[in-house]
């Protein structure tokens, strides 16, 4: 029995051996073993990571909120370009590089999505910014962070932390959620104009249309309550013409919930229209950023 405990930690040293290195491969332990999504997740949070990916040019799949094959490359290739282990899993590393994980409330090159349109509208306002406002944080974006960060005697690093979104005038929250609180009233109302204005589109486009709504919110081009910019006058064609007022889809709830948990499909947009029935020529004037089923979004000009 003696013999025996002495040997087991040499077999032990063996067995590591075989598992750390077989061949000259090494083996290399996941960035987290707190990832929030993997292959095989499914839900909301996938589909904010497939948003991020597919608004960087990493995937070109559906955002379907399953975290398959196709999803799993892409978070491969966007690890390598960052210079992060490449296992394919959304860690909290990954997710930070996205500018959508974890509790960190910094904006920086590489982060995409509706907060990046905030900062970018902000510093465009403060003439810091003369690019377009399309929610991708990339060197133009950065320089103006720069810019306006030795103009206010901050850190000069490019990157939007707590301080610099504070002289911007802007809360210092995740990227990836809205001010407006997913309470039941605010549930009810944004699930009410979804089923209005986006009734028979698809689930997806159902969420844009939620999004844009919120993003208003956010906006300082528009009120900054939500019952303000759905009953802004002229705004909704649904408020005039009654379909407000109908019975509200299952899914309208849903899609509600997921864009007030920060799931934005259009990547800031500020705009929708079908052009089928649009009457209003302006609308026509503004740049097209995607399309999702009839509905074509904007950022604006």
């Amino acid at each position: 029995m003696k013999q025996f405990y002495r040997r087991v930690p040499v077999f032990v040293a063996l067995l590591l051996t075989v598992l750390l290195g077989i061949g000259g491969a090494v083996f290399v332990a996941p960035e987290s073993s707190e990832a929030l999504s993997q292959f095989g997740s499914t839900g909301s949070e996938v589909r904010r990571i497939q948003t991020v990916l597919k608004q960087q040019g990493y995937y070109n799949g559906s955002v379907d909120g399953i975290y398959g094959s196709a999803t799993q490359s892409a978070v491969r290739k966007f690890q390598a370009a960052k210079g992060l282990t490449v296992d394919g899993i959304c860690g909290a590393n990954t997710l930070s590089a996205m500018g959508i994980g974890g509790t960190s409330t910094s904006l920086r090159k590489g982060s995409a999505g509706s907060r990046v349109s905030q900062v970018q509208q902000k510093l465009k306002s403060l003439g810091y910014y003369s690019g377009a406002v399309d929610g991708v944080y990339g060197s133009g974006t950065e320089a103006a962070v720069k810019k306006f960060q030795s103009a206010k005697g901050l850190t000069v690093d490019g990157i939007c932390g707590v301080r610099t979104l504070s002289a911007l005038g802007l809360t210092s929250q995740s990227s990836a959620s809205h001010s407006v609180s997913a309470n039941n009233s605010n549930v009810y109302l944004l699930a009410r104009i979804i089923s209005a204005e986006a009734r028979g589109e698809s689930y997806r486009g159902q969420v844009a249309v939620g999004a844009v709504v919120l993003n208003r919110v956010e906006s300082s081009q528009f009120p900054n309550t939500l019952a303000g910019v759905i009953y802004q006058r002229g705004a909704f064609t649904a408020i005039d013409d009654g379909q407000f007022n109908q019975p509200i889809a299952d899914s309208a709830y849903r899609a509600a919930r997921e864009a007030l948990s920060g799931v934005d499909p259009t990547g800031g947009c500020l705009y929708y229209y079908n052009p089928a029935t649009a009457t209003s020529q302006w609308i026509f004037t503004l740049p097209v950023k995607m399309t999702i089923g009839k509905h074509r979004f904007s950022m604006g000009k």
